[in-house]
C-alpha cells in the first residue's frame, strides 16, 4: 500500500515538534492527528497565520474532501502514536511518499522512537515527491495544486493543513503516474 504523508511542525530546526500529521492511502483511507504537547512558544507569526487557523479537530470539524470513516486523533505524542499504530495495522506492507520529506519523515519516525522502531509493515525509507518531479524535468517547487488541478478545484482546503496537503500529494502523484503510463502506451 502506498501512503502519502504530510506534517506541520514548529520550525526548520533540529528541535522541531509536530503540530499535525496526516497519512492518506492510495485508496483514500486516511489518518489525521493534531498534537497538544508541542511548544507553542516556538511558533512564528507564519505558523499563527498559515497553520494554526487550519487545524480543525479542536473545532469539531471535518473537511469535505476527506471521505467518512477516516481516523482522527488529538492529543500528546504518545496518544497520537498509539492511534497511528492502530490505524497502520490495517496494512500489510506500506511505502511512504512525502513532499520534501526531510522533516516529515524524521518527525514521523521519532513518534515510534526512531526509524529502527517503525512498525514492521512500514518500508524503512521514504520516497520523495519533490525529487521525482526534478528527475522528470519538472519544477520541484511548483504549486502542488498545479499538479492536481482537477482535484484541488473541486475541494476547498488550505495549504499547510496536513490532511489537505496529503490528499493533494496523493492526487499529484496519481496524475504523474497516469502521464508516465501514457508515455509507455505509445
Amino acid at each position: 500500500m502506498t501512503l502519502f504523508l504530510d506534517t506541520e511542525f514548529t520550525g526548520l530546526r533540529q528541535s522541531a515538534e509536530l503540530i499535525s500529521l496526516a497519512l492518506v492511502s492510495e485508496n483514500g483511507e486516511w489518518f489525521y492527528a493534531e498534537f497538544t504537547d508541542y511548544d507553542a512558544a516556538a511558533l512564528s507569526g507564519w505558523h499563527k497565520e498559515h497553520v494554526l487557523p487550519y487545524l480543525f479537530l479542536e473545532q469539531g470539524k471535518r473537511p469535505g474532501y476527506a471521505k467518512e470513516g477516516g481516523t482522527v486523533a488529538r492529543g500528546t505524542r504518545a496518544e497520537v502514536k498509539e492511534a497511528l499504530a492502530g490505524w497502520m495495522a490495517q496494512f500489510e506492507k506500506t511505502e511512504v511518499w512525502a513532499d520534501v520529506p526531510a522533516y516529515d519523515w524524521v518527525l514521523f519516525c521519532e513518534l515510534f522512537g526512531g526509524a529502527l522502531h517503525l512498525p514492521k509493515q512500514i518500508f524503512y525509507m521514504p520516497f520523495d515527491f519533490a525529487t521525482l518531479l526534478k528527475a522528470q524535468g519538472r519544477d520541484p517547487d511548483a504549486p502542488r495544486e498545479s499538479l492536481a488541478e482537477e482535484w484541488a478545484g473541486r475541494h476547498e482546503g488550505a495549504r499547510h493543513n496536513a490532511l489537505y496537503d496529503a490528499f493533494l500529494l496523493r492526487e499529484g502523484y496519481r496524475n504523474l503516474a497516469a502521464v508516465e503510463e501514457k508515455k509507455f502506451e505509445h
